[in-house]
């Protein structure tokens, strides 16, 4: 366990074990905090069901092999193990330690002062104002504020209650970029919470520059030349901006070019979205030359990535800069072609150009001119040493607002605890 001399803290993995998004981001807090504070066993605090949560879940399988008889396919929410989680977060090279507690604030408490724990992190949920220890909450993105038709109106109701409380009850509340606190700012004035925007932080781990045996990627029937998206395919990814800028790519000389799209192509939102896309890619001629490889394992992923011209992050909305793409793009030291809306502006590591959102022209220049002259990759030495500098960052950033929740940072701490040194970006195009 931790030593006495440093802060008792414990991470918190409710809401964040069935989200990919959310996984990555509770393995970025830890190693955060682990490359300023090395040395420690971290403890990872996990929710067991409750007893109504498990009648819940039991009504909801009941419910889906109900749907399975009818012959219609229910969406599935896919389970992460203790194991998974655990193997997630050891890939950055941290040591932890998976502790469970009954999936209630009381049985979260109890588990805190059994591990003698001053202060719990991130929380979607309010704990409380009454909580017994200091915690930080965290907020996503306010997607459902500024795409509403992305989401039922029961959908919308629950996150204003459950962002409300939060901002309410929470002493900090921390964020992926400060587009998301002027949004925050905007739709709840009333805000108590003090929020902070946490620095552009991909994930500094070796592996994703090791490369794999080309047998290994045979199945993927990579193409000679080929740009790649990785997103889901949900609507406001824009992959329809890809698309038609791939069509004037070809025009512009360069028949032989590839997209390969990765990603899970199911949208509950949107359940015809992907068959329009690919009848749109019919008409335009490009079937054989637009991808859709599906969900591979990541180690693929990132592979393919390496391999191609640029990633292409064509986003209409995130929460965070560039969304998982350009956290990947940056860690494989891959070039990223990046639309140009205000949250990816925030993206300030990495090779990366910016094009108009939702220009197919601009998009399609800059793919052209991505394949005249490529542009310099910086070397795996040089990606590690400026993401550890970055994830180092990270650490000191959480561990002030750490500070902050738990009264022990000074007048002066407190006044600085948003202060971030940002890194230059490197163009693209040099």
């Amino acid at each position: 366990m931790q030593p006495t001399s440093q802060p008792r803290i414990a991470f918190l993995a409710a809401g964040f074990i069935q989200w990919t998004g959310g996984l990555d981001f509770l393995r970025l807090c830890v190693a955060g905090i682990a490359s300023v504070l090395p040395g420690t066993t971290w403890p990872v605090l996990v929710p067991d069901d409750t007893v109504g949560q498990r009648a819940l879940a039991l009504a909801v399988a009941t419910k889906r092999r109900l749907f399975s008889l009818a012959g219609v396919k229910p969406a599935v929410t896919p389970h992460v193990s203790k194991d998974h989680l655990r193997d997630a977060i050891s890939t950055t090279g941290c040591s932890i330690e998976m502790h469970s507690y009954y999936g209630s604030l009381q049985g979260l408490s109890r588990a805190m002062r059994n591990l003698d724990a001053e202060v719990v992190l991130p929380s979607m949920m309010s704990l409380s104002r009454h909580f017994l220890q200091p915690w930080i909450g965290y907020i996503p993105d306010l997607q459902h504020k500024r795409l509403p038709d992305n989401f039922s109106r029961r959908e919308r109701r629950e996150r204003d209650r459950n962002f409300s409380a939060l901002l309410a009850d929470a002493r900090a509340v921390i964020v992926n970029s400060k587009s998301v606190v002027r949004d925050i700012e905007e739709f709840y004035p009333q805000s108590k919470a003090k929020l902070f925007s946490l620095p552009f932080c991909p994930p500094a781990n070796p592996a994703p520059l090791d490369d794999i045996d080309e047998e290994e990627l045979r199945p993927h029937a990579l193409p000679g030349k080929f740009f790649i998206i990785s997103n889901q395919f949900w609507v406001h990814k824009s992959h329809q901006t890809a698309f038609d800028a791939l069509r004037l790519v070809r025009n512009a000389g360069f028949p032989d070019v590839h997209i390969l799209c990765t990603g899970n192509p199911h949208d509950y939102r949107a359940p015809g979205y992907v068959d329009r896309l690919k009848a749109g890619i019919a008409r335009d001629g490009l079937t054989d030359r637009i991808h859709f490889l599906g969900m591979i394992p990541k180690r693929h992923q990132l592979a393919i990535m390496r391999r191609s011209v640029a990633v292409v992050q064509p986003t209409l909305f995130e929460g965070g800069p560039g969304g998982g793409a350009l956290y990947d793009g940056v860690s494989t030291a891959t070039p990223v072609i990046l639309s140009d809306i205000d949250v990816n502006r925030e993206a300030d590591l990495g090779v990366i150009e910016f094009f108009r959102a939702g220009s197919a022209e601009d998009l399609a220049q800059k793919m052209v001119a991505a394949l005249r002259n490529p542009p310099q990759r910086l070397s795996p030495e040089a990606t590690l040493s400026m993401l550890r500098q970055r994830q180092r960052q990270m650490g000191e950033t959480l561990l002030r607002i750490i500070s902050f929740v738990s009264g022990s940072a000074t007048g002066a701490e407190r006044e600085n605890c948003e202060t971030i040194q940002n890194l230059p970006v490197v163009p693209l195009s040099k």
